[in-house]
């Protein structure tokens, strides 16, 4: 499996657990009566449910996905002035260099 399958791979796998650990904390927070962590009601539904490592879970795998799913190019300038100058290159050897005034 290629770079970009594994990080649309672990993107989906980000947002269906998100999914997953959201649904759940809305189904606790209800019960939530009093809360006294300055998280808010939300957050404290999420960690009385025990779904504050699965959120966690779910941003890293979201992170690692979108970050693979980046192009290479982006990271190093000089690679992507390389691959201009190449480019550049290759168009003026096939259709000639174009003049300026």
């Amino acid at each position: 499996m290629n770079r970009q399958g594994i990080g649309v791979a672990l993107v989906f796998a980000g947002i269906i657990l998100y999914g997953i650990v959201h649904i759940t904390t809305l189904m606790y927070l209800p019960t939530v009566m009093t809360y006294s962590t300055q998280w808010g009601k939300y957050l404290q539904a999420m960690y009385d449910s025990g779904g504050l490592i699965a959120f966690i879970v779910s941003i890293v795998l979201f992170l690692i996905g979108v970050f693979l799913l980046l192009p290479k190019s982006i990271f190093s300038a000089k690679g992507v002035m390389s691959e201009i100058r190449e480019r550049d290159r290759e168009f003026n050897e096939q259709y000639g260099t174009r003049e300026t005034q």
